[in-house]
């Protein structure tokens, strides 16, 4: 199964608000390690922007980093991809663009997205979350 990580989730796991998701993240996390995992460059990019303000931006490097070094990887964004988010931009037009740009990541992928964000069920991706 591949699996694309949302923004959401990558704070939510850098983050966790209570102990009790401390621990549900920690059983997520030690299942999809075994998946093939994304993270598109777009979620990176929002993670570092948010994150980095209370990490700072080593900090929150480190943090990509450590995905990337033991499950993940960064898929290209190319035409194929650019074209897909532009036609699923245009019909779903106050979807945010990030969120149509992962959507389209996850489609071409036949990816479920870690994500509780309601705008990939309006975009007809699947959905996982931790909880």
């Amino acid at each position: 199964m591949v699996l694309v990580l949302d923004t959401r989730f990558l704070i939510a796991h850098t983050f966790p608000p209570s102990n009790e998701d401390r621990k549900r993240l920690k059983v997520f996390s030690s299942k999809i390690a075994r998946e093939e995992i994304l993270i598109p460059s777009v979620v990176a990019i929002e993670f570092l922007k948010l994150v980095g303000l209370r990490l700072g931006r080593e900090a929150t490097e480190v943090r990509i980093r450590q995905w990337l070094n033991t499950c993940a990887r960064i898929p290209s964004f190319g035409e194929e991809e650019s074209f897909l988010a532009g036609r699923m931009a245009l019909s779903h037009r106050d979807v945010p663009l990030a969120d149509v740009m992962i959507a389209a990541i996850a489609k071409l992928h036949k990816a479920e997205i870690v994500s509780d964000d309601p705008h990939f069920f309006e975009l007809g991706v699947r959905t996982v979350w931790y909880k």
